[in-house]
C-alpha cells in the first residue's frame, strides 16, 4: 500500500508496553501509519500540529486524560473518531466517552490482536461513510447561501437599472430639448458641430443603456455557471469513486 493511502493513526497510551504493542498490531497490517504519543497533553500538541484520521486515547493517564483530550475535541468541533481505551470496571468511562462523539470503546482486558486492526479500520469507514452522507446537506446550505446572495445582488442590481435608466431617459429629453432650441440660433458651421456633438451623445448613452441591461443579467449567468460546476464537480466525484481499488482483506496469521 502506498504511504499516502495509509490511515494515519494518533495512539496516546501512557503504557509504553502497550503503546509498543499497539503500535506493533496496527503497523504490522501496513494499513495504518501510526504516531504514539505518551499523554494526553502530548495528544493536543500533536493534534494542534496535524491531522490525523482516527485518534486512539487511553481514558487514564498523567495530566490531562482520554476523556480531557475527546472533551477538547468536542470543543473544537473536530469531526476525527475516536476510539477509547478503558480498563475493566470502567463502563462509566466509556458511557462519557460516547455521549462526547467517541465511535467506539475497548476494553484493555478484551483486547485482541487480530480484531483490534479492524476494529480501526471499521471505526474509520463509518467515519467517511457519516461524512459522505452528510455532505449533500454541506452542499444544500451553501447552495441556499449562495442563492440569497445572488437574490440580493439580482435586486441592487435591478434597483440600479432603474436609476441609471431614469437618468439616461432624463438625459435624453434634455438632449433633444437644447438641440431643439440651439439650432435655430447656430450658422450652418455650427448646426453641423452641434449634430455631430449631439449624436455621439446619444451614441454615449445608447451604450450606457445596454450595459445598465446587461448588468441586470449578471446574476443570473453567475447562477448558471455556479450550477454547471456543481454537476462538473459531481461527475468527476463519481467517476474519481469508480476507480478507487477495492479496500485491501487483512490477513489472519493466526
Amino acid at each position: 500500500m502506498n504511504e499516502n493511502d495509509k490511515i494515519r493513526v494518533l495512539v496516546a497510551e501512557d503504557e509504553e508496553s502497550f503503546l509498543v504493542v499497539l503500535t506493533t498490531v496496527l503497523e504490522a497490517t501496513n494499513r495504518f501509519e501510526v504516531y504514539p504519543c505518551e499523554s494526553g497533553d502530548e495528544a493536543v500538541e500533536a493534534l494542534k500540529r496535524t491531522r490525523y484520521d482516527v485518534v486512539i486515547l487511553d481514558h487514564k493517564m498523567p495530566g490531562m486524560t482520554g476523556l480531557n483530550v475527546l472533551q477538547w475535541l468536542h470543543e473544537q468541533k473536530s469531526t476525527t473518531p475516536v476510539i477509547m481505551l478503558t480498563g475493566a470496571g470502567s463502563e462509566n468511562i466509556a458511557v462519557e466517552a460516547m455521549k462526547l462523539g467517541a465511535y467506539d470503546y475497548v476494553r484493555k482486558d478484551h483486547f485482541d490482536r487480530t480484531h483490534f486492526p479492524i476494529l480501526v479500520s471499521g471505526v474509520y469507514e463509518r467515519y467517511l461513510f457519516k461524512k459522505e452522507k452528510e455532505q449533500p446537506d454541506i452542499n444544500l446550505r451553501e447552495r441556499e447561501r449562495y442563492l440569497a446572495f445572488l437574490e440580493l445582488l439580482r435586486n441592487s442590481m435591478s434597483s440600479f437599472a432603474e436609476i441609471v435608466q431614469m437618468t439616461l431617459a432624463k438625459m435624453a429629453f434634455v438632449t433633444d430639448e437644447s438641440e431643439s432650441s440651439l439650432r435655430p440660433l447656430l450658422p450652418p458651421a455650427g448646426k453641423e458641430n452641434l449634430e455631430k456633438f449631439i449624436r455621439t451623445v446619444r451614441e454615449e448613452l445608447e451604450t450606457l443603456a445596454y450595459a445598465s441591461k446587461t448588468m441586470v443579467g449578471v446574476p443570473k449567468v453567475t447562477d448558471e455557471s455556479y450550477t454547471r460546476k456543481q454537476d462538473i464537480q459531481q461527475s468527476e466525484k463519481v467517476l474519481a469513486s469508480s476507480r478507487e481499488p477495492l479496500p485491501q482483506k487483512t490477513t489472519d496469521t493466526h
